[in-house]
């Protein structure tokens, strides 16, 4: 692994030129905001004609090393640090696609202990330095932890509001790994952030060779490295001799909202809970009365709720607090009855997703109406819209 140091030599020697690699200050909540659209961003750069790409870093195994061993893969994290410099020292390819910005963010306590802030501050900052009238910014990549990086990447999906491309990735195996997948994963995800094809499609998770949609992607692997699937919706991409080739033409997903949160620096707390035989709906009393002003249940099947569960959702619904009901089983989505009544069905979202979405609707003031639109519009469009269904499920004038 190239030092810092190290990687500055070897760019003099080829002639390259480099920014100032002095240690960027963290970035957090009561940062003060500059209205410059790329707030003092230095490039690390062999070649200034080159696309820029922002590198938000929030961590993760793809900045982790172990102790143990180049074959341990499940007990890392507490090996040296690499930085996002050493990184680019040791795939320094990545400087002839693109010229490349550092923002840093804190993730105290790895991906699985952060909360909503870490999106609301990247999408700040992301709006700001790509979306703002002049920025020549192309695009913009995340590193983050994989056991959550799904809800950020949402969450920042969600309230980005440019066509750019946000690309988000990380590793399912250490830097110190004998063959790490963060290397080609940051060069993939670089290469589709710089590149005009990535354009007007969402934002999207690059991994091990493939390029899926943020809004409908999960981790499905706990340990290797093809985690990172939408199960329904497929890729859309793969990369080919370290370049995006995308099977489709850019479009957007189905129900695909926007959410300003400019001014938002937390969101109200939302809360998942699984449904089971013998689901105990006193957990969503308790859930509301600790402070949570939404709900997601995971039901069994097309995310049907127990009786109890939908005698709650019901009472639950008259106070003004919404139940949205996903499927445990990670793939469908539930279907709404023709006539809406308390429970709300995602469409094809997975249950963190959801939540994410739920906070967003409530932090923007959305009726319970509008909350059911929201999750709910995609699928009755497809279910009910058509002559012929509305005539099978009664609702034909």
């Amino acid at each position: 692994m190239l030092s810092r140091n190290l990687f500055a030599t070897a760019l003099a020697l080829s002639g390259s030129v480099i920014a100032d690699l002095a240690p960027h200050k963290a970035l957090g909540r009561s940062e003060e905001k500059t209205p410059c659209p790329e707030d003092g961003l230095e490039w690390i750069s062999t070649n200034a004609s080159l696309p820029k790409v922002v590198i938000y870093n929030t961590g993760g195994t793809i900045l982790s090393t172990s102790n143990y061993s180049r074959i341990d893969n499940v007990k890392y994290g507490r090996g040296y640090r690499p930085t996002v410099e050493d990184l680019i020292g040791n795939v320094s390819e990545v400087l002839s696609v693109a010229q490349l910005a550092i923002v840093r963010f804190d993730a105290p306590g790895g991906s699985s202990g952060i909360n909503s802030s870490l999106y609301l501050n990247i999408s700040q900052y992301a709006n700001r330095q790509l979306c703002s009238e002049g920025s020549d910014i192309a695009g913009a990549i995340m590193f983050h932890g994989t056991n959550t990086l799904e809800e950020t990447a949402f969450g920042v999906d969600l309230t980005f509001n440019c066509s750019k491309p946000f690309i988000a990735t990380g590793a399912m195996r250490p830097d110190s790994y004998m063959s790490p997948d963060g290397h080609s994963n940051f060069y993939q995800a670089v290469a589709a952030a710089a590149s005009p094809s990535s354009r007007d499609r969402g934002g999207m998770i690059a991994f091990n060779d493939r390029l899926t949609s943020i809004f409908y992607s999960t981790k499905t692997n706990a340990n290797t490295p093809d985690t990172f699937k939408a199960i329904e919706q497929g890729n859309l991409g793969a990369f080919l001799a370290g370049q995006p080739y995308y099977y489709y033409g850019a479009s957007y997903p189905t129900g695909r909202p926007y959410f300003d949160v400019t001014n938002t620096t937390v969101l109200p707390p939302v809360v998942i809970l699984y449904g089971h035989q013998g689901f105990d709906a006193s957990l969503m009393y308790a859930a509301v009365a600790n402070g949570a002003k939404g709900l997601v249940v995971m039901g069994p099947g097309a995310a049907q709720l127990s009786p109890s569960a939908q005698a709650a959702a019901d009472d639950l619904y008259s106070q003004g607090i919404p139940t949205v009901a996903v499927p445990r089983t990670g793939t469908g989505s539930g279907i709404p009855d023709p006539v809406a009544k308390t429970i709300i069905y995602a469409s094809y979202q997975i249950a963190p997703l959801a939540r994410v979405m739920l906070q967003l609707g409530i932090n923007a003031g959305y009726s319970l109406d509008e909350i059911r639109s929201l999750f709910e519009s995609p699928i009755r469009e497809a279910v009910y819209e058509p002559w012929v269904n509305q005539k099978i499920y009664g609702l034909a004038a």
